[in-house]
């Protein structure tokens, strides 16, 4: 599967995910049920499985959702396809393909600043991965990625929360990445990658 451009205007600041793309997933991959939600929820389906989907995520967490999806009203909706050992079942393959790896850049993610991610990676609509973007010749490196991590970026945010949407954290410039899991203001610890 490609990556494709997901624009930063669709970021949802106070669920941290990008729901036309989660709800266009869940659409065209799994019509039945959402035709069945839709006969008990009219117009406001989107805003039900949306829910539902946020809640799961504070929940559970961002893995177990993507791993094995979410309830709503009786429905096992899923968030990710994964692909098939084999080719012999053409609508696995299908289903696989139509996942959405997306790259968003300068990501302003917050309510309360107009701080920007240099770069979010999302699966289906849930952002999964951050990156801070620096480069040597112009004076920042790493070490200028990480500082910002600990100091610019509240691990209080929805979508730095520890486990409930982005699972790592990179810094990354022309000659050295180092990676997190767990952002933890200025007690966070980076590991080479």
């Amino acid at each position: 599967n490609s990556w494709k451009a997901v624009s930063r205007e669709g970021y949802d600041k106070p669920r941290a995910l990008f729901p036309d793309v989660a709800l266009e997933f869940i659409r065209k991959t799994q019509a039945r049920k959402w035709e069945k939600l839709e006969k008990l929820h009219g117009a406001k389906t989107g805003e039900i499985i949306l829910a539902d989907l946020c809640r799961m995520l504070d929940k559970l967490g961002c893995l177990p959702v993507i791993r094995h999806g979410f309830k709503c009203y009786g429905q096992l909706l899923h968030m990710a396809f994964y692909k098939p050992a084999h080719g012999l079942n053409p609508e696995a393959e299908e289903l696989y393909a139509a996942n959405c790896l997306g790259v968003t850049r300068q990501l302003q993610y917050s309510e309360r600043n107009t701080n920007e991610l240099d770069l979010t990676l999302s699966l289906n609509g849930i952002p999964v991965t951050t990156a801070e973007l620096k480069n040597p010749m112009t004076g920042s490196t790493v070490v200028h990625a990480e500082a910002q991590y600990r100091q610019d970026r509240d691990s209080r945010e929805t979508i730095f929360s520890f486990k409930r949407r982005t699972l790592v954290h990179f810094a990354v410039d022309t000659e050295r990445v180092t990676m997190t899991t767990k952002l933890a203001d200025s007690a966070t610890v980076f590991l080479p990658f």
